[in-house]
């Protein structure tokens, strides 16, 4: 191959994607609201590899869907990390000798899945999530969704739903039927297709109300009157516990007032082999995905020694950030400092004083006019711009000349409210 010849591609791998300042500002917003709402339940951030062993990731995820890597050392296979939650797992493994439960653990970062881009499902997700590691009461878990509801209304987001279900119903429903069979019917139900369930059952041996029983599946769907009509569904003693564990936890939320937020889907089988009793996700109406979900999983800390109980969520930073209020960017005291003369001294003393009271300033150091720099500052969301001029030059600002050899404009940007000064006392005696 011919190097100097070769032209790199400019776009990211496809299923990943660059983000520009602004929209970085909205996910970084919307991480520290979230990583500071958990602290204040005592949820504290912890940072795990980027990389780590192939088995911890299939624990979580199928292994077509990893992007696995060769130790060059060890030869062992590693995999790229695609969830957090079997990291902490591994983690929290490690502290059961040393540290008293309950653990609370927080985490932010990009997770890798090797999806295929064909289905426009993103290979790269930053997250943000929670997990509680000991308790395995109805109400620990209930916890974790109000915690993520309180989440979203700290982001100023009310326009919301979480679906909440428990897979141990569906389990104590299909106890009883062969393998392949439940399979299928696993299948229909997670699809919702009922015409599909319905055409398969047709021809099973199964009895008349079992059948019945599951063909509801799929609308088991709604307000707590779906809890209630499953009470008389079934005798199952697995798929009665999934009942009161789910009326326990629907009122632990509703002693923080927040039963408006919620739904019940008994029909939702999400990561049936993951997970062992609740799960919830949480959907912005024409979000397309959900914005955040988890739910328990009692068997996977066993995976690395000594079990004990864990349930967690993570919420898609990605899609939360195009929901958050940029409005409060625009806000900020962001100066933009735009000098067209030769005395840079005059410039740091500017920026020194206004860095002091905690402003946020950036210089520009292009060979702009005055409308390229204004460009800058409203493209980049900087409220103001600080313009140092040489006096002996009529401006876009000034029609007459001023004393002094160089003068100081203030403009506002989005409210076009301009100041002049004729010396940098004056400009600092307007900041006092």
């Amino acid at each position: 191959m011919n190097r100097k010849n070769t032209i790199i591609s400019s776009q990211p791998p496809p299923g990943t994607r660059d983000f520009l300042p602004l929209e970085t500002e909205l996910i970084n917003k919307a991480a520290n609201i979230l990583l500071d709402e958990f602290y204040r339940w005592g949820y504290k951030r912890v940072i795990t590899p980027s990389i780590d062993y192939l088995d911890i990731f299939l624990l979580s995820s199928k292994a077509n869907e990893l992007f696995k890597v060769a130790d060059i050392g060890s030869g062992e296979m590693l995999s790229f990390r695609s969830d957090f939650t079997p990291q902490i797992g591994r983690l929290s493994s490690v502290l059961r000798n040393s540290n008293i439960l309950p653990y609370k653990f927080s985490y932010f970062g990009p997770v890798l899945r090797n999806f295929d881009p064909i289905f426009g499902k993103s290979r790269e997700i930053w997250q943000v999530g929670a997990e509680l590691i000991g308790p395995e009461s109805p109400e620990s878990d209930a916890e974790l969704i109000i915690m993520g509801i309180e989440s979203l209304k700290k982001l100023n987001i009310e326009d919301f739903s979480v679906d909440i279900g428990n897979v141990e119903f569906f389990r104590g429903i299909v106890s009883d039927i062969d393998e392949p069979i439940r399979n299928k019917i696993e299948e229909f139900t997670l699809k919702k297709d009922s015409s599909g369930l319905n055409t398969f059952l047709e021809d099973l041996s199964l009895p008349s109300n079992k059948k019945d029983i599951i063909k509801e599946l799929p609308f088991m769907f709604g307000e707590k009157s779906v809890i209630e009509r499953a009470w008389k569904m079934t005798d199952n003693k697995r798929a009665i516990n999934a009942l009161e564990t789910m009326e326990r936890v629907i009122s632990y939320i509703k002693s923080y007032k927040l039963e408006k937020y919620i739904t019940i889907d008994l029909g939702e089988i999400r990561g049936l082999n993951y997970y062992t009793g609740t799960i919830f996700e949480c959907f912005i109406p024409h979000a397309g995905y959900e914005i955040f979900g988890g739910g328990r999983y009692n068997n996977l800390i066993g995976m690395f020694g000594e079990n004990c109980a864990g349930a967690g969520f993570a919420v898609n930073l990605d899609i939360l950030s195009r929901y958050v209020d940029g409005d409060n960017s625009k806000k900020s005291e962001d100066y933009l400092v735009f000098n067209k003369t030769d005395n840079k001294k005059a410039e740091a003393e500017i920026i020194m004083f206004l860095r002091n009271k905690d402003k946020k300033l950036e210089s520009n150091f292009m060979n702009y006019d005055y409308l390229d720099a204004l460009k800058y500052a409203e493209e980049n969301n900087i409220k103001n711009i600080i313009y140092i001029k040489n006096n002996e030059n009529k401006t876009r600002f000034s029609g007459t000349r001023s004393e002094g050899k160089y003068s100081i404009l203030l403009k506002h940007i989005y409210n076009g409210k301009e100041n002049r000064f004729k010396t940098i006392s004056d400009f600092k005696k307007y900041f006092e």
